[in-house]
C-alpha cells in the first residue's frame, strides 16, 4: 500500500509507499511550535487554544534569556515615554514631512478567515521537483517505520467483525461545484470511541471553509440513498484488508471499489487505532491529528494526489504524508504541521501535487 500512489492505484491512503520517506528527528520546541500552530487553527473542533502557560514555555524554550530580558526593556521604554510626554509635546512631528515619518512599508499578514474560492483542478508540480526518494541519504526502512510507529495511548478496537453501519445524520450541500454525497460508516465490533462525535466531527471538518468543500466541490452528508463515497471508522485489523500491512504500520486510506477484495464500494477507511492514539508527528494532539486524517483521506476520495513540499509560508499541504514527516522534497526544510486543505490566510493552498511513481512507492507504507 503506497505511501505515494497516484489517483490511477485502486487506493492511496494515509502513509503512502515511499522508498525516500524520511523520518525527521526534530527538536522539541521547534516541533512543539508547530503543533501549536496546527492546534491554534482548529480550536472551533475542541483542539482549543494553547494555554497561556504553553505559550509562556514555548517562547522561552526558543529565546532563552532574552525571553527574561523582554518585559525589562519594554518597562523602560513606557517609562521613557511617560517622561518625553510629561517633558512637553512633540514640537517636531508638524515640521517632519509625510512621507518623512512614513518609513519603509511594513509587510502585513493576512487574516481573513476566507479562504480564496477556486474551481480549478488541483497545481501539478514542475517534473524537475526532487521526490522523497530522490534525495541523498535516504532514510532507512527501519527509520521511516520507526517515525510512524503508533503512539502509546488509549485501548483501540484491534479486530471488528468486517461489516459497516450508517450513523444517522445529514446535512445540506456545502460548497460549490460538483456535488459528492458522502455517509459515515462505523465498523460493527468497535468500542471505546463516541461514534456521535466522531460523526459530528467527520461532518463538521468537510463543512468548514478550510476544507474541500467550497473550492471547486459541494459535499453533503446523506445517510440513505447512493453516495459518492463511504467515510468509515474501521478496526485496525479491518483497515489491513483495504490498506495492506506489508510493512508493520497501522495506516488509514482511501479504497476505491475494486481496489481490493474487501473493496465493493469506495471507502475512506479511517484507522480506529489512528483516531484513537494520533501521530507522533502532531506530538499527541489526538483532536488536531483527527482533522489531518479526515481531511487527507477524503482528498483522496475527491481526486487529489500526494504533495511532497511545504506551501509559500512554510505549512505542510495537507495532502503531505504529515503522518511519517513534514520535510519538504524541494527543500529539505520542515514544513509545520497543519491538518487544512486551506488554512486561512495561506498562499498556494492546497498545494502542488505529484503522481506516485515506482522511485517514491517502494516500502508499501500507506498515507
Amino acid at each position: 500500500m503506497p505511501v505515494w500512489q497516484s489517483e490511477g492505484v485502486a487506493y492511496q491512503d494515509d502513509s503512502g509507499t515511499s522508498s525516500g520517506t524520511r523520518t525527521i528527528v526534530r527538536e522539541r520546541p521547534q516541533a512543539y511550535d508547530d503543533v501549536l500552530v496546527a492546534r491554534r487553527g482548529a480550536a472551533t473542533f475542541g483542539g482549543g487554544d494553547p494555554s497561556i502557560a504553553d505559550v509562556i514555555r514555548a517562547f522561552i524554550r526558543r529565546y532563552g534569556w532574552r525571553a527574561y530580558a523582554l518585559p525589562i526593556l519594554l518597562a523602560v521604554t513606557v517609562v521613557a515615554l511617560a517622561t518625553a510626554r510629561y517633558n512637553g509635546p512633540d514640537t517636531h512631528r508638524a515640521a517632519t514631512p509625510a512621507a518623512a515619518r512614513s518609513g519603509p512599508s511594513s509587510v502585513r499578514v493576512a487574516t481573513s478567515t476566507t479562504p480564496t474560492t477556486t474551481t480549478t483542478s488541483p497545481p501539478v508540480a514542475a517534473g524537475n521537483i526532487p521526490l522523497k526518494s530522490d534525495q541523498p541519504g535516504g532514510n532507512s526502512l527501519d527509520q521511516v517505520v520507526s517515525g510512524a510507529k503508533l503512539p502509546a495511548g488509549a485501548a483501540y478496537t484491534g479486530a471488528g467483525k468486517g461489516t459497516f453501519r450508517v450513523l444517522k445524520g445529514t446535512s445540506s450541500a456545502v460548497g460549490a461545484g460538483k456535488l459528492y454525497r458522502y455517509d459515515v460508516e462505523v465498523e460493527n465490533g468497535i468500542t471505546g470511541v463516541d461514534l456521535k462525535r466522531f460523526a459530528s466531527t467527520v461532518q463538521a471538518v468537510l463543512s468548514d471553509q478550510r476544507s474541500w468543500s467550497g473550492h471547486g466541490v459541494a459535499l453533503q452528508r446523506v445517510d440513505s440513498g447512493a453516495v459518492n463515497f463511504h467515510v468509515s471508522l474501521t478496526s485496525a485489523m479491518t483497515a489491513r484488508l483495504y490498506c495492506g500491512y506489508t510493512i508493520p504500520v497501522e495506516t488509514s486510506c482511501y479504497a476505491a471499489s475494486g481496489s481490493v477484495a474487501a473493496a465493493t464500494v469506495n471507502r475512506v477507511v479511517l484507522n480506529d487505532a489512528r483516531w484513537v492514539r494520533g501521530s507522533a508527528a502532531y506530538l499527541g494532539d489526538v483532536t488536531v491529528y483527527r482533522i489531518y486524517m479526515i481531511n487527507h483521506e477524503d482528498g483522496h476520495a475527491l481526486g487529489h494526489e500526494h504533495a511532497h513540499q511545504c506551501l509559500p509560508g512554510g505549512l505542510a499541504p495537507v495532502m503531505m504524508q504529515q503522518t511519517f514527516g513534514l520535510k519538504s522534497a524541494a527543500t529539505g526544510k520542515l514544513c509545520g504541521a497543519n491538518p487544512w486543505p486551506y488554512p486561512s490566510g495561506a498562499k498556494g493552498a492546497p498545494g502542488a501535487e505529484q503522481p506516485d511513481t515506482a522511485q517514491n512507492d517502494e516500502y508499501h507504507l500507506q498515507d
